[in-house]
């Protein structure tokens, strides 16, 4: 898509630069319908999600095109956010479970999804929380994206001192690194609903609908025991946002299976995303659902 190119990121910051804000929010509408038009395969791939999501609405092209609009809304909150210092109005449901997790007195999993903006959330939770959070990331899609993406995330580092962002690039071994954090008492915040490139796929299945989630995340769980918190972000409104933090959806403690993870993972992140399915960022094929 056209927002992950270092040019028109460029573009878009010097606009926004001159615009005011509620003039450049409603520019985001005409724009995300030409996206919506000219992608075709994000276009596609989102409807296929929703139809198997919400039977019925989903198929719709108004409901692919309101992701797109989210979409669109949540990276210019973004941009004005990192390149501006804009202030973000956040609040958080499940203070008691946030508490819990920071005084936790070894390493813990977050588990999130892509919704509302991952960057944005990521350093609100740092910025409240008192541990060190580890976040992982995937490599950008072009060079030029990658210097801009890179500065920009150093400069976060740099303001949030509790935030390292890790890339897993392909032939790496972040895997080994996240175990070995996780079992020194560190808190690694991973994403377990997408499966892009190298990602090892997995597959779960809740009330007719199969979930393609990666299976990386699952091994952590297995391998090092530690709790599973299930925190997921959303958007309110212009540099508005919503963290909710629930209870740990696997104890941690005991050895488990990857399976026994996923099966009590899935339900937690189905929930989310029929409430939030408009903030779903995910452009490839990843639901299906049981014929009628």
């Amino acid at each position: 898509m056209g927002l992950h190119d270092a040019c028109w990121t460029q573009a878009i910051l010097f606009c926004m630069r001159w615009l005011p804000a509620p003039v450049f929010t409603l520019c985001a509408y005409p724009l995300s319908l030409i996206a919506y038009i000219l992608a075709v395969e994000q276009r596609e791939a989102i409807r296929a999600n929703l139809s198997a999501l919400i039977p019925g609405k989903g198929s719709s092209g108004l409901a692919g095109f309101q992701v797109f609009v989210q979409f669109s809304l949540t990276y210019l909150d973004r941009l004005w956010y990192l390149h501006f210092q804009r202030k973000i109005d956040w609040e958080i449901i499940g203070s008691g479970d946030f508490e819990d997790l920071e005084k936790h007195p070894g390493g813990a999993l977050i588990f999130t999804v892509h919704s509302g903006n991952y960057d944005i959330g990521a350093s609100l939770f740092a910025r409240k929380f008192t541990r060190p959070v580890h976040t992982v990331r995937m490599p950008e899609a072009s060079d030029s994206l990658k210097k801009l993406r890179g500065k920009e995330l150093c400069d976060e580092e740099r303001r949030e001192p509790n935030l390292h962002v890790h890339y897993n690039e392909p032939g790496g071994h972040l895997g080994m690194e996240l175990c070995r954090l996780l079992l020194a008492g560190e808190v690694v915040c991973v994403q377990g609903d997408r499966v892009l490139g190298e990602v090892t796929p997995t597959l779960a299945r809740i009330d007719g609908v199969t979930y393609k989630i990666p299976r990386g995340p699952l091994v952590l769980a297995e391998v090092t025991g530690v709790p599973c918190y299930p925190v997921f972000l959303s958007r309110r409104g212009r540099l508005a946002y919503r963290i909710e933090i629930g209870q740990p959806f696997f104890e941690g403690g005991r050895k488990a299976r990857a399976a026994e993870i996923s099966a009590a993972w899935i339900p937690v992140m189905h929930h989310f995303l029929l409430q939030h399915w408009d903030q779903w960022f995910v452009f490839e094929p990843l639901v299906t659902r049981d014929p009628a």
